[in-house]
């Protein structure tokens, strides 16, 4: 009686065949909604300007200098670490004899220098300095998915150093034009050297950071000098580029004045590459599964980023309703 009892009961939750009418109906026009895929609604109507995408607010934000950062990062253009370790000499020799073999192929020099030597060096080395920090992320976090462990922050450090390395790169074509020999050598950059590197990290990360920090003392010496000749009158640089604007992409990504000029982004560039050579020397000489010591900087970049953002919304709404800033309107009187 219990049984009989029990699969009656089991027939009564079975859905009956008028049950599953609607819904076999229906699938075939669920299967044809499936395989349309649209935009999201919130996809904007138009492409977004690239000033509106060049703020990093809300992704891997970067620091925003202030002019005595600037002023304290370009004092700091001489400061070079001396090698130590067996790894230490062998990055320093293999970023020395790049170096000058680049300033033979780019025909720059120190003194002087004119904007076409400039112009193609500084498209070639920020697309070549976007690669490392990649890389360091990368490996970095599949260790951390291989071994079940944390990774103390360092993917994040890496993934926003990638990322302003390559926003050096897009600030610097909207103010040169590359060539086909220049999109030739970043190729042969980008495919000659990565492997490189990638051998480097899986079997030394120390020795790859080094590398990098090598790399940035050259690009820090580099953008000072750039700059010394922009400021310079009678300099080829003075004349071909002290009076060009800043791009928007780049007003946009260091929060500029609405009127700055080119050099100042030089020198966000320089202030960027010596946080990078920092950075990268740091870790080359920190134990392995020691805590990132940038984690506060990082932290301290999004609460700035939130704070501009707010302002810059509660700014546009006082705009849009038409009352000055600072005004307030109220219904009651404050208590």
């Amino acid at each position: 009686m219990l049984r009989r009892g029990a699969v009656l009961a089991a027939r009564a939750a079975r859905p009956c065949e008028a049950q599953w009418a609607p819904l076999r109906a229906a699938a075939p026009q669920a299967a044809r909604t499936l395989t349309q895929w649209s935009a999201p609604r919130s996809a904007p109507a138009k492409p977004m300007a690239e000033e509106k995408i060049a703020d990093h607010s809300w992704r891997q934000q970067n620091h925003i200098w202030t002019e005595e950062e600037i002023a304290d990062r370009m004092a700091t253009k001489d400061e070079k670490h001396k090698p130590v370790t067996f790894g230490d000499h062998l990055a320093s020799g293999v970023m020395k004899g790049l170096y000058w073999s680049f300033n033979a192929v780019t025909g720059y020099t120190d003194e002087n220098p004119t904007p076409q030597a400039i112009e193609w060096r500084l498209i070639i080395l920020e697309s070549f300095a976007g690669v490392p920090g990649f890389l360091a992320a990368g490996f970095r976090h599949f260790y951390s998915l291989r071994t079940l462990q944390r990774d103390h922050g360092a993917i994040y450090t890496f993934l926003e150093e990638a990322e302003n390395e390559r926003m050096h790169l897009l600030v610097c074509l909207k103010m040169f034009d590359a060539g086909i020999g220049t999109r030739a050598l970043v190729i042969a950059a980008q495919v000659g050297m990565t492997p490189l590197l990638m051998a480097t990290y899986a079997v030394s990360p120390a020795t790859m950071h080094r590398f990098v920090g090598y790399l940035e003392e050259t690009a820090v010496h580099t953008y000072a000098n750039i700059v010394k000749h922009c400021e310079m009158e009678g300099s080829h640089l003075h004349a071909a580029w002290a009076h060009l604007p800043a791009p928007e992409i780049a007003k946009s990504y260091w929060a500029l004045e609405d009127d700055a000029s080119w050099t100042t982004c030089l020198k966000h560039m320089l202030a960027d590459e010596a946080h990078h050579r920092d950075v990268n020397h740091t870790f080359a000489t920190l134990p392995e599964g020691a805590e990132n010591p940038f984690i506060k900087e990082h932290m301290e970049n999004f609460d700035a980023a939130v704070m501009r953002r707010t302002e810059a919304v509660l700014r546009n709404a006082l705009e849009a309703s038409g009352k000055p800033k600072g005004t307030e309107s109220r219904d009651t009187p404050l208590a």
